[in-house]
């Protein structure tokens, strides 16, 4: 199947190109520079020369039409990730609008399916003890959140009228090959260069991408009509998180104690602050939320449709500090242990 591809050069993206062209499709994949292309997927010893390629961007549906109709099916991963508020705009025209876009033309040209890759974040927060892909779409006040939340009823409204859209819904997604080293990566790379894990109430959930970019692959089949799978990966509390990356290291890690309700109390004080002085700040009230009040997701129904066999969150992490020692994020030191197993993350 020929496979038109969003966001390649992204973590979900890159991966998600090696997975289809591991499982016999045909990537086609918009860029705005193939040079950066090849530099994300060299470590997979791919390059653009493995894909079709076309220049351009998902605002520019002129550009957009004559690829895609030579396409079958999409994986829509492009995304713009930012905490400033001044970025509020572009993030409204990438996410918001440019997933309008790409669904909108899918459906036009008749493409099956559709895989628009969404984000728990705009389901959060969970009605339930555990996040599931029913749940509903929320209204989140961060400037990311909201853009990944207003996307999700686009691509919902497109469900509605039977159009063969798929919704894939990760958590914090992380793995080797990363080449943007995302927010998930840098938070573990500085709880290991500080030696402080935060061990607060709750926990996350951790999405190894290439488990995810195993998930999207699969569901390439046309016919099967709109569907939703939550795929959010393991989910660790912190104190769990302090423990496995204390045993993966060998290091004796401290534990940064925050209670929950002091935490989200920084949060909502921070918020102020930023309304003030028009400054923005990565302690939001959501984001201790999001910290604090995180359940696990029920996976089950990806799992077991496409036989999957996800890897465990040790594997995952250990994967992950591998290569960020490997390409120098993590000193020798930092990852104790670990620097003495040469095999890099496959």
């Amino acid at each position: 199947m020929k496979v038109f591809v969003t966001g390649g050069t992204g973590l979900v993206g890159v991966h998600c190109i090696r997975a289809l062209i591991d499982q016999g499709h045909s990537p086609h994949v918009v860029v705005r520079t193939p040079e950066k292309l090849d530099r994300a997927l060299a470590p997979f010893g791919l390059s653009s020369t493995d894909c079709e390629v076309t220049v351009g961007d998902i605002n520019n549906e002129a550009a957009l039409r004559e690829p895609m109709s030579r396409c079958e099916a999409v994986v829509h991963a492009a995304g713009l990730f930012s905490n400033k508020k001044e970025d509020a705009g572009l993030m409204q025209q990438t996410n918001v609008e440019g997933t309008r876009r790409i669904l909108q033309l899918a459906c036009e040209l008749k493409m099956d399916p559709i895989i628009h890759v969404s984000s728990i974040l705009a389901l959060f927060p969970p009605p339930g003890q555990q996040q599931t892909a029913d749940d509903p779409v929320r209204s989140p006040k961060s400037v990311y959140a909201a853009t990944k939340a207003a996307a999700e009823a686009v691509a919902r409204g497109f469900q509605a009228d039977q159009k063969p859209v798929v919704c894939v819904y990760p958590g914090a997604v992380q793995g080797p090959f990363d080449p943007t080293v995302s927010d998930g990566p840098r938070m573990i790379a500085r709880y290991l260069k500080t030696g402080q894990v935060l061990v607060t109430r709750g926990g996350l959930v951790y999405t190894d991408v290439r488990d995810l970019a195993t998930l999207i692959a699969r569901l390439l089949e046309p016919g099967k009509g709109p569907r939703r799978y939550m795929f959010g990966g393991h989910y660790l509390s912190h104190a769990n998180l302090h423990a496995l990356l204390s045993k993966l290291t060998g290091r004796t890690l401290g534990a940064q104690r925050f209670p929950a309700s002091l935490l989200r109390l920084m949060g909502r004080l921070n918020d102020l602050f930023s309304a003030i002085s028009g400054k923005t700040s990565t302690l939001t009230f959501e984001a201790t939320a999001v910290l604090t009040q995180s359940v696990p997701c029920d996976d089950r129904p990806a799992i077991e449709t496409f036989d999957l066999k996800p890897r465990s969150a040790e594997e995952s992490f250990r994967d992950l500090l591998k290569w960020m020692h490997d390409t120098g994020i993590l000193s020798e030191k930092k990852v104790g242990i670990l620097a003495d197993g040469r095999a890099r993350a496959s």
